[in-house]
């Protein structure tokens, strides 16, 4: 692998680190040697973008894996099915696979884009074609990257909380507060977490990586495991009751063994409990809690890359795309999409189907249509979105099909493992795979745009 970094590093080496520990793809390979390079051009310095490096290089593998099935006479999708990776097997750099349902992804994909139905277009100077392509992604982060997070109980039973993972549009401040409503028995409406103030909020590493679910996600679900421990042992205390036998539910404390037992929040959080000689045991109820992945490391021998455990997980995935090409002009139209991603376990399956649907969006706007020009000195000839065109709403595809599967992550909060980047950058293969279905003709470039499929096909009849 040959990156193009610019003519400084900045944040570009890390792509191209990110990139080359993963560049097996979602595949066992009994036998691999990759090289990640990094070359220093006259182009703008390139930095951390939604995928780091991983739609580029999916690009080329997705693409070469459908034509090594072609070559060998073998399915494409089944192909994909019987070499995708399992829980166990050796990742590139010797550490071993998490547990996954890539091939679950798969199988649902195919299905539901109809895969080994030859479908024509009404429009005789129109083809269709089909693709399904697999993907996976690490978080990119060094081997310290921690989180934390603060919980407080508020005098009418609610809570705040503290973190410094940043909400940008995913949803992170509604997740947070579900993972600590579900260990407290509360409602989310009675959770409030707190937009990031560094300056007083514990630290979290970055918002960056598809990590903070499962990192900043467990620090929240420490901190309330460790408030919840601390109302246990204060009912035990004064109630006499086995912590053992205690549950919270409804924003109340209850006994299995006591049915009648119930103590509200509300009632204790900030003032305590009154004990029988009158006075009040407790105090104001917090929890604080700590993650950092400790079994991780970046050491590795420099030779062989093996030894280390650089990614802590991978998640999995499969996309399916059913396009519409015009033969002459090589206009597309994506009528329909799926994409599965195994996230562990769907905190908040909405916005996991939100993240599907923005990020193919995003992943067909850098196939379909975005484009750096530059001139040989460097210099970018179309700075503006004139000349740098991005889709629209009318861009949508005409059916898009999120599917989540839920293989649980061992180390996740009640499961969970990130999805943020990952719906987005299966899009580059689907599309140049599609299109070599639908007219038999190979594009090897980014972007794949109308123009170049239309010289393709006429460069095919010569």
């Amino acid at each position: 692998l040959h990156w193009d970094a610019g003519a400084y590093v900045e944040y570009g080496a890390n792509v191209v680190n990110a990139a080359g520990l993963s560049a097996s793809g979602p595949y066992r390979v009994d036998n691999l040697s990759v090289d990640s390079m990094c070359t220093y051009t006259n182009l703008p310095p390139c930095g951390a973008y939604r995928g780091f490096g991983y739609s580029e290089f999916l690009f080329g593998l997705e693409s070469h894996i459908t034509r090594m099935a072609a070559e060998l006479g073998l399915d494409p999708v089944e192909f994909r099915k019987n070499n995708a990776i399992k829980e166990g097997d050796t990742l590139p750099y010797g550490a071993h696979m998490n547990p996954n349902g890539i091939r679950e992804a798969i199988e649902k994909v195919a299905k539901e884009i109809k895969w080994g139905v030859k479908e024509k277009s009404k429009d005789p100077k129109k083809a269709i074609g089909k693709a399904v392509v697999c993907f996976w992604k690490s978080p990119a982060m060094p081997p310290n990257a921690s989180s934390s997070a603060f919980l407080k109980f508020n005098e009418d039973g609610s809570i705040n909380i503290l973190v410094s993972g940043m909400e940008i549009g995913q949803g992170l401040l509604t997740v947070m507060a579900q993972i600590a409503g579900e260990v407290l028995g509360m409602p989310v409406t009675k959770i409030r977490v707190e937009t990031p103030d560094t300056d007083r909020n514990p630290y979290e590493w970055q918002t960056v990586g598809s990590h903070v679910t499962w990192g900043c996600g467990n620090a929240v679900k420490r901190a309330a495991l460790e408030a919840r421990e601390r109302i246990f042992d204060l009912v035990q205390r004064v109630h006499c009751l086995d912590k053992s036998t205690l549950y919270l539910q409804d924003e109340c404390v209850k006994c299995r063994t006591k049915p009648d037992f119930s103590l509200p929040f509300k009632d204790f959080v900030i003032n305590g409990i009154q004990a029988e000689d009158h006075t009040f045991k407790g105090g104001p109820i917090m929890g604080s809690g700590v993650f950092m992945p400790e079994f991780a490391s970046a050491i590795s021998d420099p030779e062989t890359g093996q030894g280390g455990h650089p990614n802590v997980h991978y998640t999995t995935g499969s996309a399916g795309i059913i396009l519409e090409v015009d033969r002459e002009t090589g206009k597309m139209k994506i009528k329909k999409v799926a994409l599965a991603v195994d996230c562990g376990k769907a905190i908040n399956p909405d916005l996991v189907k939100g993240q599907v649907v923005g990020g193919l969006l995003q992943g067909f706007a850098t196939v379909l249509y975005e484009d750096m020009r530059y001139d040989a000195k460097g210099r970018l000839l179309n700075p503006n979105f004139s000349d740098y065109k991005i889709p629209t709403v009318m861009d949508m595809p005409e059916v898009v099909v999120p599917i989540i599967i839920e293989v649980p992550q061992p180390d996740g909060p009640f499961g969970a493992r990130g999805v943020g980047e990952h719906t987005m950058i299966p899009c580059a293969p689907l599309v140049a795979n599609a299109v070599a279905d639908a007219l038999g003709v190979r594009i090897k470039s980014m972007p794949v745009t109308k123009e170049k499929v239309a010289l393709a096909v006429k460069a095919a009849k010569k």
